[in-house]
């Protein structure tokens, strides 16, 4: 293939789609439809999320990856265009799709050298495809190929792909795009675009089920003195089920991908389809943020006038996005009970906090609280030496909502540890002379 590959949409989606096809030798262009996604770039606040900096730049400067203020540009000669245009699943299930549509309407417009093929990467609810496709169908071909990445990992996902799912109207159609991707030696599935949408939503969705799963063994674990980190391995060895999202943390991938689910509970209803084990999931799902206020609640008693340090607001580490909820989530309901959050992420700045709740510049200083969270998995949090901080808690409780803390260097700096279905040891300042006996 002679012809440029182009990517519309400056974002996270895109620039991993940029940097993983420079890595198999491709030269990609990338533009956007919203020129302040270019101003972002070029500060560099696009490049935060782990794993994406050092290979776009030394991409960009050996000439494979070529940033486009203007679409037109960098669209004409192109002989595949990547879609990667976010969608968002609202509040009432629906999806918002408006961003994906602009992309295609602006490719609509484009005198293209020559037919190119059009590969909406985002992920869209079942049926958006064969609705879309009219806006180009006079321009280029048009395929979905969904994308399975998630952000702190994404450009390691792309090299690492379990599956290539193209959906089109015939296998010839999608040629162009396995092309592309032929040297990662993956398996391809070739389907219709109804399909390709049902396969990256439902995966999703799967997913999420088995996260929440996790999360309820774990509470099992914390009631009844079981260790889910060893339940939960132990389960995994199992081929039929494997080891990836079996994780009872509070802030696992269920929430994140929560949006399919919800986008197949919608789905259902509208075409009066049972949906109770996808309802099921959203509603464990839920409920996971409320598991760590009341550990909080269990040992505090009302939190009402307390100040509770927050230690991550992102997603999971490695990232600035917090498209995940759950910390913020966690953070509201601490709001609405009268207490007050001091928050510090080592990637996000600027966040909707509750009046009242503030970011501080260091975990030390987010420390100096009633009691201290852990919502997101940093290791630096892991690395720091609770005696460091463990005089700072004044009622000298940790709850460690990503078990990324070890419990007993906890207790032995004098400060009750609470995890997610791990077993506490006690603390020097729990210890008596009865308990030795």
């Amino acid at each position: 293939m002679t012809r440029p590959v182009c990517i519309v949409g400056l974002n996270h989606l895109g620039l991993t789609y940029a940097i993983g096809l420079a890595e198999l030798g491709w030269n990609v262009r990338l533009s956007d439809t919203a020129c302040e996604s270019n101003e972002r770039l070029r500060r560099g606040s696009l490049l935060r999320t782990a794993g994406i900096r050092e290979p776009f730049e030394r991409h960009a400067a050996a000439g494979r990856i070529r940033v486009f203020d203007e679409p037109e540009v960098a669209l004409r000669p192109a002989g595949v265009v990547l879609i990667c245009s976010h969608a968002i699943v609202r509040k009432d299930n629906s999806t918002d799709i408006s961003a994906v549509r602009t992309a295609l309407e602006r490719i609509a417009d484009i005198e293209f050298e020559a037919w190119p093929t059009v590969v909406l990467v985002s992920a869209v609810p079942p049926g958006t495809g064969d609705v879309v496709k009219q806006i180009v169908r006079d321009r280029a071909e048009f395929v979905h190929a969904p994308e399975f990445l998630y952000e702190g990992s994404a450009v390691r996902d792309f090299i690492d792909l379990d599956r290539i799912v193209i959906g089109c109207e015939s296998p010839a159609a999608g040629v162009p795009y396995a092309t592309l991707l032929e040297r990662l030696g993956k398996p391809v599935v070739f389907t219709s675009l109804c399909n390709a949408e049902l396969i990256k939503c439902t995966s999703s969705a799967l997913v999420a089920m088995q996260a929440g799963f996790a999360g309820e063994v774990a509470a099992l674990c914390d009631a009844i003195g079981g260790s889910a980190d060893d339940v939960l391995r132990g389960i995994g060895y199992d081929r039929r089920i494997g080891q990836a999202h079996l994780t009872g943390y509070a802030n696992s991938s269920g929430l994140h991908l929560d949006g399919d689910a919800r986008t197949i509970a919608d789905l259902a209803v509208r075409h009066g389809v049972d949906h109770e084990i996808v309802s099921a999931t959203m509603r464990v799902n839920e409920r996971r943020p409320n598991r760590i206020v009341e550990k909080l609640e269990r040992e505090l008693g009302s939190l009402r006038g307390l100040e509770i340090g927050v230690w991550g607001l992102a997603l999971r580490s490695g990232t600035d996005a917090t498209s995940d909820p759950l910390a913020l989530r966690v953070i509201e309901q601490l709001s609405a009970l009268g207490a007050r959050a001091k928050v510090y992420d080592p990637t996000v700045r600027i966040a909707p906090l509750p009046p009242g709740c503030r970011f501080v510049p260091s975990p030390l200083d987010a420390a100096l609280a009633d009691a201290l969270v852990v919502l997101t998995d940093w290791p630096e949090f892991g690395q720091l030496d609770p005696r460091t901080f463990a005089g700072g808690i004044a009622r000298a409780l940790v709850v460690d909502g990503r078990n990324v803390l070890d419990p007993n260097r906890i207790a032995a700096a004098g400060l009750t540890y609470r995890g997610v279905g791990r077993f506490a040891p006690a603390s020097p300042a729990q210890l008596t002379v009865a308990s030795w006996r």
